[in-house]
C-alpha cells in the first residue's frame, strides 16, 4: 500500500472549504416504524421524544408519495443504481403484507427506470420467522443485525420492553435466517467496560461469522462518556495477532487502518466524507442522518415531505444542510490534527454540544487518537512504498531548436 499525500494538506484545504453541490442523492434511510420492541439502554432513537409523535409506522399515503418521489428522481438524474434501507425503530413492525406490496412498487420502478434498486433491513431479528426469510429471499433484500456479543453482555443492554433478556430470542431469529442461507451482516454496539475478546471470540467462534462490525456507543458532548480506546485497542491487538490470519474482517477497524495508509474510508464511524443521508420518516417527513437525533426534542425535524417536495430539494432545508455543511467542515482543531485525514472529525452525532452545535472534535477525540497511534504503531512497518521514477527523455526525440 502507498501513503498517499502524507501532508493531508490537499484534504485538509478541502475539508476547509466552502461545501460543493450536492450530488444526486442514490442512498435513502427509509423509517418503516418509529416504535421497537424492546428498549436498548443505549438507544439514540428514543431520545428524541418527538419519535413519539409520528405514526408508529409507515403510512400508506407516505409511501405512495414516496414511490413517486423516488421514481421522480430517478428520472431526473438519470440514475442506475440506488440503494434503499428499512430501518426502525424495528422494521419488522411493519405489516408483512404491506413489505411486499412495497418491494412489488419498488420492482415496478426498477422495470420502468432500468435503474437497479438495491435494498436492505436493519433487524434485531426478534420477529424474523419463516415467512419473513422467504420474503427478504424472494425479493433480495440484504440483512443486517445487531447483536451485542454472548447473552451475558447482549442482556445488560438490549433489554425487552418490560426488562427481560433478549438474546436467545436475537440468537433464534439469526438462526432461521441461516437455515435458510441467507447469512445477516452482523452490527455490535461495544461496551468500553467488558472485554472485546470475548465478543470477537464469541461471534468468531461460537457463531462462526467472520465479516462483521463493532461500534463505539452514540454520545455526544452533553453525555460525558466512558473513553474508548482501552476497548478498541485491545479489540485491534486480539484482531491483529489471532483473527486477521484467519480471514476474519471488523469494518471499523478497516476504515482506521485504510484512513492511516491515506485511502478513503467507507465508514459511518470514522473517516473524511460528507454525511449526505437522507431518512424518510414515517409520516413523509425528509430529514438529515437518524443518529443526529441524539441532539434531542426535534433536532432532526424539517419543513421538507415526499408529499410537498422531491428527495433533492431536502438539500435546501435548514436544518438537513446545517448537517451537511458540518460534514465537510470540522473544527479546527480537527483540521489541525496528524490524524485528521484518519479519523476526519469522527462521528457528526458525536461532535455536537449545545453551546457549539457541531464545531467540536468528537467526545471520544482523545481515545481516537490513542487507538490510531497506537495502530499505526503496528501496521506502519508493513508499509510499503512504491516508487516510480521519472521516465528519462530520449534526447534523440526531442525537437531541435526551430523545428
Amino acid at each position: 500500500m502507498a501513503y498517499v499525500d502524507p501532508s493531508g494538506e490537499a484534504r485538509r484545504h478541502e475539508a476547509a472549504a466552502e461545501p460543493k453541490d450536492v450530488p444526486p442523492f442514490t442512498f435513502l434511510l427509509v423509517k418503516l416504524a418509529s416504535r421497537c420492541n424492546i428498549k436498548c439502554t443505549y438507544c439514540y432513537w428514543f431520545r428524541d421524544p418527538d419519535v413519539y409523535r409520528r405514526p408508529a409506522v409507515l403510512t400508506v399515503e407516505a409511501e405512495d408519495a414516496f414511490c413517486r418521489r423516488l421514481e421522480e428522481h430517478i428520472n431526473a438524474f438519470g440514475l442506475e443504481h440506488f440503494i434503499v434501507v428499512f430501518h426502525g425503530g424495528e422494521p419488522l413492525l411493519f405489516p408483512k403484507r404491506r413489505f411486499v406490496a412495497l418491494q412489488e412498487k419498488l420492482l415496478d420502478i426498477e422495470k420502468r427506470t432500468g435503474c437497479e434498486i438495491t435494498r436492505g433491513v436493519c433487524t434485531n431479528a426478534i420477529l424474523i420467522d419463516q415467512e419473513w426469510v422467504d420474503i427478504f429471499d424472494e425479493f433480495e433484500v440484504d440483512v443486517s443485525v445487531s447483536l451485542d456479543g454472548p447473552p451475558e453482555i447482549h442482556d445488560k443492554y438490549r433489554l425487552g420492553l418490560k426488562g427481560e433478556a433478549t438474546h436467545a430470542d436475537t440468537i433464534r431469529g439469526l438462526q432461521v435466517l441461516r437455515a435458510s442461507g441467507l447469512e445477516p451482516g452482523l452490527i455490535v454496539v461495544c461496551n468500553p467496560a467488558t472485554d472485546p475478546e470475548r465478543v470477537v471470540s464469541y461471534v468468531v467462534e461460537e457463531l462462526g461469522i467472520k465479516h462483521f462490525d463493532i461500534l463505539p456507543p452514540d454520545a455526544n458532548h452533553n453525555d460525558n462518556p466512558p473513553p474508548i480506546d482501552g476497548y478498541f485497542i485491545k479489540l485491534f491487538d486480539v484482531w491483529y495477532d489471532k483473527y486477521a490470519a484467519q480471514g476474519v474482517r471488523i469494518s471499523t477497524l478497516d476504515a482506521m487502518i485504510q484512513g492511516l495508509f491515506g485511502e478513503v474510508s467507507i465508514s459511518d464511524t470514522i473517516g473524511l466524507g460528507p454525511i449526505d443521508t437522507v431518512t424518510l420518516m414515517p409520516d413523509g417527513s425528509l430529514e438529515p442522518l437518524d443518529v443526529l437525533r441524539i441532539a434531542g426534542d426535534q433536532s432532526t425535524r424539517t419543513d421538507s415531505s415526499v408529499q410537498k417536495n422531491p428527495l433533492q430539494a431536502v438539500q435546501n432545508d435548514p436544518c438537513w444542510r446545517a448537517a451537511f455543511e458540518a460534514s465537510t467542515r470540522p473544527c479546527e482543531v480537527c483540521r489541525n490534527c496528524e490524524y485528521f485525514d484518519a479519523c476526519g472529525g469522527g462521528h457528526l452525532a458525536q461532535r455536537w454540544s449545545p453551546t457549539r452545535n457541531y464545531d467540536n472534535p468528537s467526545v471520544y477525540c482523545e481515545s481516537w487518537k490513542n487507538i490510531f497511534e497506537h495502530i499505526w504503531k503496528w501496521v506502519s512497518p508493513t508499509l510499503v512504498l512504491d516508487y516510480k521514477a521519472a521516465p528519462t527523455r530520449d534526447p534523440a526525440s526531442v525537437p531541435a531548436p526551430g523545428n
